[in-house]
């Protein structure tokens, strides 16, 4: 097996080499000929990582699902160019204008350049590991089973309340106030407080206790219950990295091995499920026109490849205003849109917003970030590192998640993030802050429970005392 992995790694450099001079050579021109055949390799090279992936790997492993959001959100314009449905390049956000073909080009060398590097990263990472279907060999633990369903199920009443005052709120005003900070001026009831916090604390503390299946099953049921219910406020990425995590997760702690006409119904799923929203969110008529409704739903989800596009037009503007790589944003986290956000944040996409349309920034509009854009804003030779950096690491935290309580705790961080990062920053919305507080709660749960073990044992041992002394 370890040959067929280095002869995979030499292939894989092979044609790294093949691709790039391939495409040098092709590509002299600027124009509509010199796009497509950049079109064409992207595409044929996506299929070529995705079945070479899937030789070592299960549909559910966290690269894969990687590689389908990284396709959704931003090839999905190249390849309904490829077929008819819309021209790529038409900058449909904030403008409606074509870019240049240099662009263009540009664009999908830069996407080209991504899947290469990133895909090599994966081949040097599998190329030790004797196992790549590892589950997670951790031991139940009761105490935090029925802690965590405890304080879940506690939780759920103020939530639930809560959240029902955000949806009314929001289709009143409409769904840009989710990203203006409007929601956190409501007077919410007093048994809504901390109901937000309770219920994550819960949730984690329960997923680290590697519960039964069944109980698994239920709890996990009513948090995507939770998590539909909050996406309905227009944020559909809530929902469905939630959906995409809770599934990973499933996989990996219980071994359940997922077919692949189970990864159609649940892109099927996420389809429609997403239109919907659309639908609801823009006052209009959901179509049950299917054909349409699937290309219309890819070509809604590919708008993440304007940033990057964006990025390449206005690279002199946007590279001035920075105070430093805006990939290094999501460690400290975002603030809501506003004006006063714009004088202290270094967020792409804060920035890139309102240089296209300030007042659709303050309206709370905006176009989202990606973390390929953000290593395009680093240089080319920072890119091709980052990728290979992105892949690697992928498979060794799938190894290594396995084995540690702590790193599975935080991939209620870090999994969703990897599904989110096509359409989002590459470090999150706040990664310093989310991992004090994961690592605080993991001390905290671990202090818990010694306590609570030492008081057991010490009554115990008192018992037995007692019924000696009877005796």
């Amino acid at each position: 097996m370890k040959h067929n992995k280095v002869l995979f790694l030499i292939f894989h450099v092979f044609v790294i080499m093949f691709v790039l001079i391939l495409t040098n050579i092709f590509t002299a021109g600027e124009n509509s000929d010199s796009m497509k055949f950049l079109e064409a390799v992207l595409l044929v090279l996506y299929i070529y990582t995705i079945l070479t992936a899937k030789m070592y790997l299960d549909w559910l492993n966290s690269y894969m699902i990687f590689l389908y959001t990284l396709f959704l959100f931003n090839f999905t314009r190249v390849f309904l160019d490829i077929i008819g449905y819309r021209t790529f390049g038409w900058a449909t956000k904030f403008a409606n204008y074509y870019f240049y073909y240099s662009i263009r080009n540009e664009i999908l060398e830069v996407f080209i350049l991504i899947l290469l590097f990133t895909h090599l990263g994966f081949a040097v990472s599998i190329l030790n590991e004797k196992e790549l279907h590892l589950g997670v060999k951790l031991e139940t633990r009761p105490f935090f089973t029925q802690t965590g369903i405890i304080l879940f199920l506690i939780s759920l009443p103020g939530i639930l309340a809560k959240m029902l005052i955000q949806l009314r709120l929001i289709l009143r005003v409409g769904y840009e106030a989710y990203y203006t900070g409007v929601l956190k001026n409501i007077d919410y009831p007093a048994f809504t407080k901390g109901s937000g916090t309770i219920m994550t604390i819960g949730f984690l503390i329960f997923l680290i206790s590697i519960p039964s299946k069944k109980k698994f099953i239920s709890i996990g049921s009513l948090y995507l219950l939770v998590k539909l219910i909050d996406s309905m406020k227009g944020a559909r990425s809530v929902f469905l990295t939630q959906l995409l995590f809770i599934m990973w997760y499933y996989y990996k702690v219980y071994g359940t091995k997922i077919k692949f006409g189970t990864v159609i119904k649940l892109g099927v799923f996420t389809m429609v499920f997403s239109q919907i929203l659309v639908s609801v969110r823009s006052k209009k008529v959901f179509s049950l026109d299917l054909i349409n409704g699937i290309f219309d739903f890819l070509h809604s989800q590919g708008v993440s490849y304007l940033v990057l596009g964006y990025l390449v037009q206005f690279k002199d503007y946007i590279h001035e205003s920075k105070t430093y790589p805006y990939i290094l944003q999501g460690l400290f986290g975002f603030a809501p849109q506003s004006a006063e956000t714009l004088n202290t944040t270094n967020s792409l996409a804060d920035r890139l917003t309102y240089y296209l349309n300030p007042g659709a920034y303050l309206r709370g509009e905006g176009i989202g970030s990606n973390y390929i854009a953000e290593f395009y804003d680093l240089g080319y030779v920072w890119l091709i590192i980052g990728s290979i950096l992105l892949g690697y690491i992928i498979i060794k935290y799938e190894k290594y998640v396995t084995k540690s309580r702590y790193m599975l705790l935080v991939s209620a961080y870090f999994i969703p993030n990897l599904f989110y990062i096509p359409r989002g920053s590459f470090f999150g919305s706040g990664l310093i802050k989310g991992m004090t507080f994961y690592t605080v709660l993991y001390i905290t749960v671990q202090i818990l429970e010694n306590m609570y073990f030492r008081i057991k044992g010490a009554y115990n041992d008192r018992k037995e005392d007692l019924l000696h002394l009877d005796g």
